[in-house]
């Protein structure tokens, strides 16, 4: 079930009954599967409050080729009372895993995707879910979110219920700002967009070339709401605040749309870095590590506390997360308090934008 061998998947991550990519998902007899990317933020700005409480957002997304992935097997759960069960295998480094935070399965977004798409089309959810996760855990990677959109997909597929993308996206709004980016990623070919509301309106970006990164997660994770708790108060007005934005992304996806990586490496910003910077000062040590690995620009993904360099190749990225990976965190004349207890490294890894 959790093998990785005979595994088919296009640069869209995408499956179908013959093995070759498809949309749907990847058939073997009674078990689908797919694959669910993570994401990056190249680019984060907070434009204010909601009525609804949540904040007013502009950022341009990317997913990258770190996947959790899916099965759906449709076994008879009704002897034992559950119509809908859930298995998760953690593949993640044993100082990132975070267990914890996967022990309580009953609110884990599958199987609130799997129930909401159920209720929807008036159908009893039914079959077993089984979830490895490689995407790390509390890192502003969009893990459980690509796992939702992922679950929407395989379960439209699999209980033949046949909604389109107009269909699914009010589900996966419902679900989390991030659910409707990583749904909208599984109808096109390539998944750069622009997401604004509090995330769910998302708008393509084409043209974008082939991007590599190097990230580094810490053991610490932060928490969301925390970090937006701790934004600071600005003095430009929410028009003001648009404009500038707008402005300076335009800018950022010229510089990438002509190849100019470096140049836009340079605009690539994130309005939480500095909210996140006042719950973990280790950050500022990420900062300084980073700024001599070779990349040409670097920054925080999401909420964190996942960290990002932006390299010229794959080649360069591979090599930066080796020499990361061999960096005494903790070390260095930075005066940070609880640095030794704070800045322990979960995992490092190269990757790039599909």
């Amino acid at each position: 079930m959790f093998s990785d061998k005979g595994m088919f998947f296009n640069k869209a991550g995408f499956f179908n009954e013959a093995g070759v990519p498809g949309r749907m998902g990847r058939k073997v007899g009674s078990t689908w599967n797919i694959l669910a990317p993570a994401k990056l933020n190249l680019y984060l700005e907070v434009l204010g409050s909601r009525a609804d409480g949540f904040h007013a957002l502009e950022t341009l997304m990317v997913p990258v080729r770190v996947y959790d992935q899916l099965f759906w097997q449709g076994v008879d759960t009704s002897s034992s009372g559950k119509g809908l069960t859930l298995r998760v295998r953690n593949l993640l480094p044993v100082a990132s895993r975070s267990d914890q935070l996967l022990e309580d399965l009953s609110d884990n977004l599958v199987l609130r995707a799997a129930r909401l798409l159920a209720k929807t089309a008036g159908i009893v959810p039914s079959g077993r879910f089984d979830l490895i996760k490689r995407i790390p855990l509390q890192a502003g990677m969009g893990g459980g979110s690509s796992d939702a959109a992922a679950t929407l997909m395989l379960a439209n597929a699999a209980w033949e219920i046949g909604y389109s993308q107009s269909q699914l996206m009010p589900l996966a709004a419902q679900l989390g700002s991030d659910v409707p980016f990583f749904l909208a990623r599984y109808f096109r070919s390539r998944g750069a967009a622009i997401c604004r509301g509090r995330g769910e309106l998302v708008e393509p970006v084409n043209r974008l070339p082939q991007l590599h990164f190097v990230v580094a997660k810490p053991e610490a994770g932060l928490s969301t709401a925390e970090v937006f708790g701790h934004l600071p108060v600005r003095t430009e007005t929410s028009d003001e605040l648009t404009a500038l934005s707008h402005a300076r992304l335009s800018g950022l996806i010229s510089a990438l749309q002509s190849g100019a990586i470096a140049s836009a490496a340079c605009k690539m910003t994130n309005r939480l870095e500095t909210a996140a910077a006042r719950l973990a000062p280790w950050l500022a040590a990420m900062r300084e590590i980073f700024s001599k690995t070779g990349c040409v620009g670097h920054f925080m993904t999401g909420s964190g506390s996942a960290y990002v360099g932006v390299m010229r190749s794959a080649t360069q990225a591979r090599r930066a997360a080796r020499r990361l990976a061999t960096i005494n965190l903790e070390a260095g004349n930075l005066e940070v308090e609880n640095l030794k207890d704070r800045l322990k490294m979960g995992s490092v890894f190269a990757t790039s934008s599909c």
